[in-house]
């Protein structure tokens, strides 16, 4: 009985190394490419692509590259539209979550990510010329270029929880969270942003820097469904917070010009 065991817990160990084994050494996730981005585009309902190696390191922690990521519409026609493009990803998640289904990604970082649809930054130029009455004509494609973002994740009863959420667009930078609903693809997503230093930003937006927003605090919301987000940028309490002392200055101006018009007009008779 001692030597059943003693054979019994050999085998484990035996099939235990095998694993460790095939995993490191022989396990190859490019050989199953196809099934992955199959297996992405059926549970977003989106065509995902990957151009490149897929990397999986499991030790000290584990993390996913993926290069080249393409989201989009395939159209009758067979042409693309684009929804969502990355230079690179990487995920780090919980292995021992993941094996309870439970996805739980500790950090997700994304280089030069593109979102087809919307320029967030034009959204803010165009806000912002309301402000100051005057027209801005937008030269720039209708892309959110985002030169880095990070966040983590986790998804509970089919609601993605997105927290510590920073991105950098051409202009701006932004922090906050929100949440994504995995089966109606909509997001809610609140942030606060700052513009950035004018020598910081690219030089066909120097042009048209907003100097006033500089220093201030941007409420943003991006609300919709993926495929057709919508961005809004509340600068309500910044024109307040600069108009006040322009509109007390003008009534200040007013007043002194009538007085001194009445002045004129009316001459008492002692």
């Amino acid at each position: 009985m001692k030597k059943i065991a003693i054979n019994f817990i050999y085998l484990i160990i035996f099939i235990i190394s095998l694993s460790i084994i095939y995993l490191f050494f022989i396990f190859n996730p490019n050989n199953y490419k196809d099934k992955i981005t199959d297996y992405i585009s059926s549970k977003t309902k989106y065509e995902f692509t990957y151009n490149g190696d897929l990397e999986i390191h499991f030790l000290p922690e584990t993390k996913i590259s993926m290069p080249n990521i393409e989201i989009y519409k395939e159209l009758s026609s067979g042409s693309k539209n684009m929804i969502i493009s990355v230079a690179k990803t990487e995920l780090l998640i919980s292995l021992d979550k993941l094996i309870d289904n439970i996805i739980d990604v500790k950090d997700i970082t994304a280089k030069n990510f593109k979102y087809y649809g919307i320029n967030a930054d034009a959204v803010l130029l165009k806000t912002y010329s309301l402000l100051k009455f005057s027209l801005y004509d937008d030269l720039h494609p209708n892309i959110t270029n985002i030169k880095n973002m990070s966040a983590r994740a986790n998804i509970d009863d089919n609601i993605m929880n997105v927290n510590d959420i920073y991105i950098e667009t051409e202009m701006m930078e932004a922090k906050g969270s929100g949440t994504i609903n995995i089966l109606t693809k909509v997001a809610d997503i609140r942030m606060t942003g700052n513009i950035k230093e004018s020598s910081k930003i690219n030089n066909s937006y120097q042009k048209i820097y907003p100097d006033e927003l500089n220093g201030e605090e941007l409420p943003i919301m991006i609300t919709g469904e993926l495929n057709n987000l919508s961005v809004s940028i509340d600068l309500g309490q910044i024109a307040i917070k600069k108009i006040e002392p322009i509109k007390e200055k003008v009534i200040d101006v007013i007043k002194d010009k009538v007085f001194d018009e009445l002045d004129d007009k009316i001459k008492l008779p002692f």
